[in-house]
């Protein structure tokens, strides 16, 4: 069993839009519409949506689609997470939490994260791919067996680590237990005091809890859309393969 949860409180400055971000359009529906669509299709049931800026407007829209968690204040994606311990089942569950910008994702990819997880004994797996494009993600740092050893935003990257074309934008499955438990482990990030949950698998790796990556072939199901000009590329990207191709 498994449950998700989408982080959907940003307040999308750079979309230049009148709507929260979540419910930008792309493609005739809501940016985070798809993605919950994705999870229905991949047979998950319990969906929650962390909700923040204009939260009565986006739970307007979307309705019953998800459950409802409200992240008073933006102050990182740990900190949306963290408010969901007291509001859904995770005890000896699958969680999944991905983040509401990135609409291309599959219910095909959802359910071979769910997969490799479960076939791993994971206890945090997340989605990976060779970017082609340049994009401020955090890289995915691997011993010379291939195993994951760490990972690193960009902003603390060095040069060599900044070379590094395999990277992850946010799209976790965890064991439900180990993610509770050590969430309160993250320490905010001195740049901007905001508590990011990509630090997680350095602490998962610390308490020598296995961490999986899966690299997926279309870069493109990771990318999260910020500006017009990203839903244009999305758009542009959608209309240009074959069908059922992503």
């Amino acid at each position: 069993m498994a449950l998700a949860i989408i982080l959907a409180a940003g307040k999308g400055t750079r979309m230049r839009s009148y709507l929260p971000k979540p419910l930008v359009s792309f493609k005739e529906k809501p940016i985070v519409l798809h993605i919950i669509e994705a999870f229905e299709k991949a047979g998950i049931e319990e969906i929650n949506l962390i909700v923040g800026y204009e939260a009565p407007k986006v739970i307007s829209v979307i309705e019953d689609k998800a459950n409802y968690i409200l992240q008073p204040k933006q102050n990182g994606t740990a900190d949306a997470v963290k408010q969901a311990k007291n509001h859904v089942h995770w005890k000896g569950q699958n969680v999944f939490v991905f983040v509401g910008d990135a609409p291309l994702i599959t219910p095909e990819t959802i359910h071979a994260l769910e997969l490799h997880h479960i076939k791993t004994g994971a206890g945090c797996t997340f989605l990976t791919a060779t970017f082609d494009i340049d994009l401020p993600y955090a890289r995915v740092i691997r011993n010379d067996a291939g195993v994951v050893i760490g990972c690193v935003e960009e902003r603390n990257a060095n040069k060599e680590q900044l070379k590094i074309r395999e990277l992850l934008s946010s799209h976790f499955i965890f064991k439900g237990d180990d993610l509770f438990e050590l969430l309160d482990s993250i320490e905010p990030d001195p740049k901007n005091d905001e508590y990011y949950l990509t630090d997680i698998i350095q602490i998962f790796l610390s308490k020598g809890l296995k961490v999986e990556a899966l690299s997926i072939d279309h870069y493109q199901e990771l990318v999260g859309l910020n500006t017009p000009e990203d839903l244009q590329w999305a758009e542009q990207f959608v209309s240009s393969i074959q069908p059922n191709v992503l």
